[in-house]
């Protein structure tokens, strides 16, 4: 006798219970169910995650500022604790690698004016020093400073002096700054240089890493040769940008509020001389008396890096 085969589970025995979370049809609601997405959804999904972090590692002014306060309360932590003087001799390389190497000839007088003709290697070293100095990277700080030459104490202008007549401790913040990081001349001209390009689009993510690599090493390595060089250069070039709007006397007549001041001169390796730099934006020496001492220019000549005034900023003028 043929016996037809019946498509349905067999019944259970009398007594017997369904297995933990299945029904009566022996289906579990529960089990996870195998992803029927494709892989390219995935990978879409995977590729916005990894701008999203990579949005973090690029530049601003914000987290620069935070840095800013950060690595100042770092100097005060490193005047009260005790160091011998071998590390702040650390700190003062430090400052002069960041401050003086890198913001003053590099940023300042190489990147944003073409003040003298650099190989190579000297470009690559003021990168490297500006960079790790948390001012920003190279060429979006080089356009920020052309910009605020070309709109100086007027509306446009991305430094604050302006806005404080009278000392206001804002004005000493440069999370207030407005660089424009993100201009479209700016992408034009990064697309053109890699190493400037890599730079800016990693710029937190270099500056981290250096900072771990330190801390790695030693922790009074990192506070003395990264920490305290970076708060000094950020606290004192706002302060440089403050000061020399507000104190100090002329050479020249300008269309701004720009002054010499020079204990700032002496304190921030040659920026102090802030009118004659406003007056001729293009010379390499900032001294203009014979007395008007410039530490910056000394180290470009010192590296015998020849002057050239007709070699145009990147990007063109603003």
């Amino acid at each position: 006798m043929n016996h037809k085969l019946d498509n349905h589970p067999p019944a259970r025995l009398a007594g017997s219970t369904a297995a933990d979370g299945e029904d009566a049809n022996g289906d579990n609601p529960n089990r996870r169910r195998p992803n029927t997405r494709p892989a390219g959804h995935r990978r879409r999904k995977a590729m916005k995650y990894l701008r999203r972090c990579r949005g973090w590692l690029l530049p601003s002014a914000p987290r620069i500022g935070a840095v800013q306060l950060a690595t100042g309360v770092a100097v005060v932590i490193a005047a009260f604790s005790g160091a011998s003087w071998h590390w702040w001799l650390v700190a003062l390389l430090g400052y002069f690698m960041h401050g003086c190497v890198g913001h003053s000839v590099g940023y300042h007088r190489y990147f944003a004016h073409r003040s003298f003709k650099a190989p190579k290697w000297a470009e690559m070293l003021f990168t490297f020093c500006g960079t790790l100095g948390c001012v920003g990277p190279p060429l979006a700080w080089s356009f920020m400073h052309r910009r605020h030459h070309a709109r100086s104490d007027q509306n446009g202008d991305p430094y604050t002096a302006h806005l404080y007549p009278r000392p206001h401790w804002r004005a000493l913040l440069l999370g207030d700054y407005r660089p424009g990081y993100s201009e479209k001349r700016l992408r034009r001209v990064l697309r053109h240089q890699p190493l400037q390009r890599f730079v800016h689009r990693y710029y937190f993510g270099i500056v981290g890493g250096y900072a771990l690599a330190l801390l790695a090493i030693d922790w009074r390595l990192c506070l003395f040769g990264w920490a305290v060089p970076v708060g000094l250069t950020l606290w004192i070039s706002a302060l440089d940008a403050y000061t020399t709007h507000h104190w100090g006397y002329c050479n020249y007549q300008t269309r701004d509020a720009s002054r010499n001041l020079w204990w700032m001169a002496l304190l921030f390796w040659g920026e102090g001389w802030h009118n004659n730099h406003h007056a001729r934006p293009g010379d390499w020496n900032f001294r203009k008396r014979w007395w008007e001492f410039d530490i910056g220019a000394m180290v470009i000549a010192v590296m015998g890096l020849r002057p050239s005034l007709a070699n145009k900023p990147p990007g063109g003028d603003i």
